[in-house]
């Protein structure tokens, strides 16, 4: 695999940042190399992540376009056994798999940031009566070979899309939430990423910077609230 310098990788960030859709950026193959640099022997990812984080906006992603979409959780919620992420997904779903009780109930997968059900959805999305608290997940199976930037750019992006307030309503009138939640509103909306120890790109990365204050990855994970949490 061809090795880039620091200048060609700087390059390259440019001009998606050019291209005025940032939203795109998550899904070039460049951003998940987990190389160094050919001279500089800088990681990929930490030398994109600096360019980013200098140019966010209120600590947020610049260029993400809010959704249109009017009717979210219109799809039904089908189970599906697969061997692959689409699987864990429906298991957590489902109850095969659990997470702590402090996220609350599983109360929808795969929530559509696109037009009219189209595009990427949000992976997990779990709600706490007690708290109120929105808890979404952007799951990472152990199969998965992207880097942690990727995982990162992904859910901050979902997160921006949404509109929450008529999310979390058609959460509530959703027939199949109908026992699970009993608040009327949102205090707060968290944001995760679920990795499986075998997804090693991701969950490496982040035992080596989760302790940093010079990685520009935990920066963006530190400033976008972003908590990751593993799984078996």
């Amino acid at each position: 695999m061809r090795k880039y310098t620091k200048k060609e990788t700087t390059q390259k960030i440019e001009e998606i940042f050019e291209s005025n859709d940032i939203s795109k950026l998550y899904s070039e193959d460049f951003v998940n190399r987990k190389g160094k640099t050919s001279d500089t022997k800088e990681e990929y990812q930490e030398i994109f992540a600096e360019y980013i984080f200098h140019r966010l906006v209120d600590n947020k992603l610049p260029m993400i376009p809010p959704s249109g979409i009017e009717n979210y959780c219109e799809h039904e919620r089908t189970y599906v056994e697969r061997d692959n992420e689409e699987g864990v997904q429906r298991d957590y779903y489902f109850g095969k798999r659990k997470l702590d009780d402090s996220y609350g109930v599983p109360v929808w997968f795969e929530l559509q940031t696109g037009e009219r059900g189209q595009g990427k959805g949000i992976d997990l999305v779990y709600y706490n009566n007690n708290t109120q608290e929105l808890n979404l997940f952007e799951l990472k199976y152990n199969n998965s070979n992207e880097s942690l930037l990727r995982a990162i750019l992904e859910i901050q992006t979902y997160y921006q899309r949404v509109h929450w307030s008529k999310a979390f309503s058609a959460l509530k009138q959703a027939r199949e939430n109908k026992d699970k939640i009993s608040c009327v509103g949102v205090s707060k909306i968290n944001k995760y990423i679920l990795v499986n120890k075998g997804c090693f790109p991701l969950y490496n990365k982040y035992e080596a910077i989760k302790s940093l204050t010079d990685s520009y990855v935990k920066k963006l994970l530190d400033c976008f609230e972003i908590k990751v949490v593993i799984y078996d």
